[in-house]
């Protein structure tokens, strides 16, 4: 490796026979007007006071075409503002007048191969995706070119510029010689010698960063002697699958969410490139192994974006652009392992249909409540491996999910009908619009099959979000601001027009005139005036059409665990000593726990939930074994917090009104509690059991 400074065009555009070639591993031409207009004031400022500019790092390896006996400089890093170089020469070009032909021919001969077939005559190969705008730029084929195309933007950028300078009376050959003065430092690598691939990740280049998908992209291809069969065969249809309107967002996200998926794990932002490759070598892939894989998730992630385009069911595809709307992607790493289970025939389309619809609904229920989704990145990342860690749980796979979804808490839990009720009648719906939208036209479309789109639909207030004098007549300001943005004072029309302020007369005909809309408004259009009331029953009569779209139905199987587990009974206490616990179990109805302690505590507010005066009765309760804690004689297991004895307080948790229970100890001390707890509640021993995780 040798690395030197010079000017790029001088040397890398001599006037004499070459190729330039970006390589398939390269990510696309990316740059954007604003990459394009800084470079031009730096150029402008070349012009001015004639001295060189230094514009960054290119790393190259050099060799020999052997069908053309010309030299081909294989570029490894700095093909943006090589590209964008060419584009502003053929800007310049474009735009010389009879009396500019020597600056020109210049041009012409930087940018061409003269006497080369045409395969070889435009000296710079960009990769496929780009070549082909580019190509048509070069060779005056205004029909070839996409307009939106960052090839063509630039180019118009550059040329509506130069144009100006010319006008203010700078002349090409200043232009271009300024150009000229464009200065990198060359970092030549030789073959078989330098690793490219660690150059190109370690290199600090000016420019648009790397993102990840560009890493990962040159890493599965650069050091491969069949990249431009694998870029053809796999990565091209990737790109084409997820990159759209020169947007590299989605084809990023899914890179992320595939690593996530694969890792069962969180995974950072930053960290995404070095999670791919650790799991790369981990898992023996190849680079085309790995490429294959990839473009299988990549057709399932595509019909998460396009659900339209797909071959899936109505339902479906239904389902799919709900979770599109909603923006709701956490979920993403899972589904891509459901839908592969689909395909791979593990599952058929209609439990594939069940499980979106689970996943789906649950997620409209967290956000009709309002529930941060912090939490939800690490529970669909552990999702997958969590419910199959048993291989049994495959053959009652939409069982299995619900089932552990129910049993999540805290802020994963499933909100109940109560707490979907509460929301739907008081909150705010309309501070999320994408899913008031839905929720209406959920409303509006019930079963039918016919069903209204969100195109063309706004969301409108009944009563206006600024009362006029016609509505104040009526309606405190403390009402209003309680009311106005509530489910029961909100519809839809498909008029581009807002309703506004206007009356209530008048908002009646507008919603009489969207004659499509007719669940939504029906207890509207009758009304003499619309008050505090009506909102108030509307959003009840709207709320339970809604609790009963979103209704789930909660699986309770015992059989259904999602660890290996051996039953131990408070009648065997010893067989608690260094166990870990997962689970316990109450007259068929299983509790997710995580130490001995919460056992207690859970344990006794079901019980006391379910008799709240037997507590009471049971203060002074205390337990016979051997007592390990201390040397005190307190063995009381229920009490007020007067009898506990200072040096085992710690022992106690309080559990209402000033009643403690016994919660500390070691595990066997702990069974020995339970034990009294269940006798005193009159539950028979074998109906209380306590999963531990398996010694084996």
């Amino acid at each position: 490796m040798k690395a030197d400074t010079f000017n790029a065009i001088d040397r890398l555009f001599a006037p004499m026979q070459m190729i330039l070639k970006i390589p398939v591993y390269q990510r696309n031409y990316d740059w954007t007007e604003t990459n394009v207009r800084r470079l031009l004031d730096d150029i402008r400022t070349v012009v001015q006071d004639h001295k060189p500019h230094f514009i960054g790092a290119i790393v190259y390896m050099e060799s020999q075409n052997s069908d053309l006996g010309m030299p081909e400089y294989l570029i490894i890093d700095g093909q943006q503002r090589l590209t964008t170089i060419t584009l502003l020469l053929q800007a310049l070009k474009d735009l010389c007048g009879n009396d500019d032909q020597q600056a020109a021919d210049m041009i012409e001969s930087f940018l061409t191969n003269k006497y080369s077939p045409d395969e070889y005559k435009i000296k710079l190969k960009p990769i496929k995706s780009d070549n082909v705008q580019y190509e048509a730029l070069l060779n005056n084929k205004p029909d070839k070119i996409d307009q939106d195309g960052h090839v063509y933007k630039n180019y118009m950028v550059a040329k509506k510029i130069f144009k100006s300078w010319i006008e203010s009376g700078i002349k090409p050959m200043e232009i271009l010689t300024a150009l000229r003065q464009l200065q990198v430092v060359g970092i030549s690598l030789k073959k078989g010698e330098d690793d490219p691939q660690i150059i190109f990740e370690s290199i600090n280049s000016t420019g648009v960063a790397l993102t990840n998908s560009d890493l990962i992209r040159n890493f599965l291809l650069m050091s491969d002697h069949n990249q431009d069969r694998l870029f053809e065969e796999y990565w091209l249809p990737i790109e084409d699958m997820l990159r759209r309107n020169n947007d590299n967002y989605q084809l990023d996200l899914f890179f992320r969410q595939y690593v996530i998926m694969k890792s069962h794990g969180t995974v950072a932002e930053r960290k995404v490139y070095s999670t791919f490759v650790k799991l790369f070598k981990e898992n023996g892939y190849t680079h085309e192994s790995a490429l294959e894989e990839i473009r299988k998730y990549a057709e399932i992630y595509s019909a998460f974006l396009h659900p339209e385009e797909t071959n899936y069911s109505d339902e479906i595809k239904g389902y799919l652009a709900d979770l599109n709307q909603l923006s709701q992607t956490t979920c993403y790493p899972f589904l891509m392992h459901v839908f592969a289970d689909f395909e791979n025939r593990v599952i058929d389309e209609a439990t594939l249909g069940k499980v979106l619809k689970l996943i789906t609904v649950y997620l409209i229920r967290r956000s009709i409540c309002n529930i941060p989704t912090n939490s939800l990145n690490g529970l669909f990342a552990y999702l997958y491996s969590r419910v199959f860690r048993m291989p049994a749980n495959k053959f009652k796979y939409y069982e299995a999910i619900n089932k552990y979804l129910f049993a999540q808490n805290n802020k994963n839990a499933v909100p109940d009908d109560e707490a979907l009720k509460f929301s739907l009648v008081h909150g705010n719906s309309y501070q999320n619009q994408p899913l008031c939208r839905l929720l209406m036209l959920d409303i509006e479309n019930g079963d039918t099959k016919e069903k209204l789109s969100t195109n063309n639909l706004s969301i409108e207030h009944i009563m206006p979000q600024t009362l006029s004098r016609s509505w104040r007549q009526y309606i405190s300001d403390k009402e209003h601001e309680e009311y106005v943005h509530t489910l029961g004072n909100l519809s839809i029309t498909g008029y581009n027009s807002e309703m506004s302020n206007k009356s209530f007369e008048e908002k009646k005909k507008i919603l009489k005139q969207n004659s499509r809309v007719q669940i939504l408004n029906e207890d509207i259009v009758n009304k003499d005036k619309w008050t505090i009331q009506d909102i108030i029953n509307r959003s009840n009569r709207l709320a339970d059409i809604l609790i009963k779209k979103y209704h789930l139905d909660q699986v309770v199987d015992p059989k259904i665990v999602f660890e290996n587990v051996d039953k131990i009974y408070v009648s065997n206490p010893d067989a608690a000593t260094g166990r870990k616990p997962v689970s316990f179990t109450l007259e068929g109805s299983n509790y997710s726990i995580k130490t001995f302690k919460d056992i207690t505590v859970k344990l006794i507010n079901i019980l006391d939930q379910d008799d709240p005066t037997r507590l009471e009765k049971l203060i002074g309760l205390t337990w016979k074994g051997d007592f390990e804690l201390s040397n005190s004689n307190n063995r009381l297991v229920i009490c007020h917090k007067e009898d506990i004895d200072d040096k085992m307080e710690w022992h106690y948790a309080e559990i209402r009104d000033g009643i403690y229970v016994m919660v500390g100890g070691s595990a066997t001390t702990i069974l020995h509690v339970l034990k009294e707890l269940i006798d005193a509640y009159d539950i028979d021993e074998n109906d209380f059991s306590i999963s531990v995780r398996a010694e084996q």
